[in-house]
């Protein structure tokens, strides 16, 4: 999918040398894998302690 966006320059030249990311494109999906990865865990996190496991499964 084609989208105009601006960004921050600076911001996708630092994360482009960070991350040793050739273009543009790929490092903004970098950026979104990440951000849905980190999310995600946040939801997993929030669950901690309210789900009883049995443990006599994995034995």
């Amino acid at each position: 999918m084609r989208t105009n966006i601006d960004i921050d320059e600076k911001l996708l030249a630092k994360a482009q040398k960070l991350g040793n990311i050739k273009t543009k494109k790929l490092a903004v999906e970098k950026a979104l894998e990440l951000f849905v990865r980190l999310e995600s865990q946040k939801r997993l996190l929030d669950l901690w302690g309210k789900v009883e496991i049995d443990d006599e499964v994995y034995q």
